[in-house]
């Protein structure tokens, strides 16, 4: 009996399952602001993403509250990069096929253990801005160890204030108007956890809505919480459909929907219902096999051809990454991404493209223009 090596069936089981599944309409990469230092490492990126069989990906242009852009908003990223790398990856990925989508990191601003250099950051502009935990305590007070225990990645917005909606949806609108882009991407668009949320200022707007406080009314309270993020996805995209309505809109999401939405008030499910993304990308990062199943299912419930599901290689082989994301593609998903091209293994290029395949084109479904018909509460 021929007994194959581990590798040799995983790449003979790929090659089967992308033959059974057919190919994955959306092959992207999230692009992390690390990789954008110079015109090499990006050069040398693109030819990493192309070899795989990328046809597009989702850049990281504002990450704690900087500019990887030339931006009048934000101060700029404080690295020793050139002058907009933005614009240098968006001229050479289009020649290669790839849709470029701008990646923003929405409510949080600050992760880094010390304090922000430029006086214009939001951090220092706006602290009435942030969010807050059940004590009243700001996510700008937290040391990155008391932050990494309360489950905080860093100093956060709050989605209630109508100050950061218009903030945030500045920023895109700004990205699409000055760099031909394909898309706006929105990351931490969600509280951090149910436990923040309790500022003042967001109780009292709250209260103002309701006539109660959070104790005494606490489903209505997780309902509003979920409002708050959902206008927020909601300002971006009328904002966006004024300037440039070809500019798609997605975000990156907790894989598990009812977590998603009781935990972080990230209700994504209601985003697609209403058509106020064109996709999403949930984050199945999981290495558990079965529970990497479980998630390509509950992600595809609903609107499958609207999720790109999100599959991680940081953190296990590409092969064993591509379990949950064959399922996905089973069950209908519109495609996949990975985290990160930056942290994908060298010479595993070929491994991926045999997964998710190659040669077609990104296939986007037309959202309804929700806003001329519904308006949120």
């Amino acid at each position: 009996m021929l007994r194959l090596s581990k590798p040799v069936f995983l790449f003979l089981l790929l090659l089967t399952a992308a033959a059974a599944y057919g190919e994955s309409g959306c092959r992207y990469f999230w692009v992390v602001r690390d990789g954008l230092a110079s015109p090499r490492q990006v050069d040398r990126l693109l030819e990493r993403a192309q070899a795989a069989g990328a046809n597009g990906i989702l850049v990281q242009v504002v990450g704690r509250g900087e500019a990887y852009y030339q931006s009048e908003i934000l101060p700029p990223a404080n690295f020793s990069g050139f002058e907009d790398p933005f614009a240098y990856i968006i001229q050479k990925a289009g020649p290669m096929g790839m849709e470029v989508h701008a990646w923003i990191n929405a409510y949080l601003v600050w992760s880094a253990p010390w304090l922000p250099e430029s006086p214009d950051h939001v951090y220092h502009s706006h602290p009435e801005w942030f969010t807050a935990n059940r004590n009243g305590r700001s996510s700008r007070s937290y040391t990155k160890e008391e932050a990494e225990a309360a489950g905080l990645v860093g100093a956060t917005l709050s989605p209630a204030y109508p100050g950061v909606r218009e903030y945030i949806s500045s920023i895109a609108v700004e990205l699409a108007e000055n760099y031909s882009i394909d898309g706006i991407h929105l990351d931490y668009i969600r509280y951090p956890n149910s436990s923040f949320g309790y500022a003042s200022g967001e109780v009292e707007l709250f209260q103002i809505a309701t006539g109660f406080s959070p104790d005494e009314a606490p489903e209505q309270w997780g309902i509003w919480r979920q409002q708050q993020v959902t206008e927020t996805v909601a300002t971006v995209r009328t904002a966006l459909r004024s300037v440039d309505p070809g500019v798609l809109l997605s975000c990156a999401v907790m894989a598990n929907p009812y977590s998603a939405a009781s935990e972080f008030s990230c209700d994504w499910q209601s985003w697609l219902d209403l058509g106020l993304v064109d996709f999403v990308c949930p984050m199945a990062y999981t290495s558990d096999t079965a529970r990497a199943l479980e998630l390509a299912s509950s992600t595809t419930s609903v609107y499958p051809e609207k999720v790109v599901y999100g599959i991680g290689v940081w953190n296990q082989t590409v092969g064993s990454s591509l379990v949950g994301a064959e399922k996905a593609l089973q069950l209908g998903a519109g495609g996949i991404c990975v985290f990160s091209l930056n942290s994908l293994p060298e010479g595993t290029e070929q491994i991926l493209k045999n997964g998710w395949g190659e040669g077609s084109s990104p296939e986007h479904g037309v959202s309804p223009a929700y806003f001329n018909t519904v308006r949120l509460p």
